[in-house]
């Protein structure tokens, strides 16, 4: 079967990351896949294009410049007709606004997910996520990476609720490529971090923008120093708050504790080797790079947010506090750090549970039942 992916964009994100995954697990399920990116590959829109490649995912652009664009639903009907698909998948909120128009005019079943909860948005933003769900609720299916992000989707928008079309499919981890490390292997991090061996190390993965939770730890990371003052903060990713972020450690007198790592294809290598996991993230319908850690047996102090509580069991795969205040993330981190068993502990619950709930095999089988349903005109809701 073949399966035609559309995107908003390749930007750096969660969204885009789980077409790698997928990749993986695509061949022994019988999917073919291509990724149609509906913007084009310019202005940072691209930048996931060559991990895409490396995983052997065929990519197109379409080089639309704005969701109304009057040409958008033709251009896009046309590109799901030329691909010879069996199945559209549409992610994130202009697609999911686009493919199902254009899929109606190709003849081709459409599949939406959105990966985000609802937030506070007014003016364009508000009526492009509205249109997203309004039109996506007419699709074949409407996903949901987490329950968390469903009810907040249902309680936001109740006259666009369709239970009969409305799932929720747990984004899953690749358990092979994101593990813990292997008896007598060295837990020692790249030496360009200038990360001295044996220290704590907190990791915070993502992209480096407003309510991702990089600007509360750094301004808990003088508390967390002065009961660990070995303890370093490391950043993986990059993005618009990158030179704020280091203009802050400096303010703060922890620059030589807050390592910027830039964005890194080698994640997997990395979170076995840290700590702990820190996200006071402000939203997060469920975060990849939760998931990525707990595969690692890596322990998570992260917000109870979102999706966030049902990656993270507060008191047994992790530490969770109440809202990313700089004095509860601090709190939380002096507590993971100053415990060793109870790490280590932990970090063996979280990854018994991805194993249990979150692994790329059963994700993969849980879109492919879907994709088979859809094609044959059944509905997706039971399944």
């Amino acid at each position: 079967m073949k399966v035609l992916v559309v995107i908003d964009s390749l930007n750096f994100g969660g969204a885009e990351n789980v077409l790698v995954t997928l990749a993986s697990e695509a061949p022994r399920l019988g999917l073919e896949l291509e990724v149609l990116s509906l913007a084009p590959p310019t202005g940072g829109r691209a930048t996931w294009l060559p991990r895409l490649e490396a995983a052997g995912l065929p990519v197109r652009f379409l080089g639309l410049t704005r969701l109304l664009q009057p040409s958008g639903v033709p251009q896009l009907a046309r590109a799901i007709r030329d691909s010879g698909c069996d199945v559209v998948h549409a992610h994130l909120e202009d697609a999911s606004t686009l493919a199902p128009i254009a899929g109606r005019m190709a003849r081709r079943p459409v599949l939406c997910t959105l990966h985000h909860v609802p937030g506070s948005l007014a003016g364009r933003e508000a009526v492009r996520e509205r249109l997203a769900v309004a039109v996506g609720s007419r699709s074949a299916g409407l996903i949901f990476v987490s329950q968390a992000s469903y009810d907040a989707f249902a309680a936001r928008y109740p006259r666009s609720h369709v239970p009969e079309r409305w799932s929720v499919v747990h984004n899953g981890v690749d358990l092979q490529r994101f593990r813990p490390l292997p008896p007598g292997s060295t837990a020692q991090l790249p030496p360009e971090f200038g990360i001295p061996a044996g220290v704590p190390v907190a990791a915070l993965v993502g992209h480096m923008r407003p309510g991702k939770g990089q600007e509360e730890a750094v301004r808990a990371w003088p508390d967390v120093v002065s009961a660990c003052p070995d303890a370093r903060l490391l950043l993986i990713g990059n993005g618009p708050l990158e030179e704020r972020l280091r203009g802050l450690a400096r303010d703060l007198g922890v620059a030589s504790h807050v390592v910027f790592a830039g964005a890194r294809d080698d994640v997997q290598e990395l979170l076995p080797r840290v700590t702990v996991v820190v996200q006071p993230t402000h939203s997060e319908a469920l975060p990849t790079a939760l998931l990525e850690a707990s595969a690692c047996g890596v322990p998570a102090v992260a917000t109870a947010v979102g999706g966030v509580p049902e990656v993270v069991v507060d008191g047994e795969t992790g530490w969770l506090f109440a809202s990313p205040a700089p004095d509860l993330v601090a709190a939380s981190v002096k507590e993971a750090l100053g415990d060793p068993v109870e790490r280590e502990r932990r970090g063996a619950a979280a990854r018994a549970r991805v194993e249990a709930v979150f692994s790329s095999a059963d994700w993969a089988e849980a879109l492919a039942t879907r994709y088979a349903a859809v094609a044959g005109g059944r509905a997706v809701t039971q399944l």
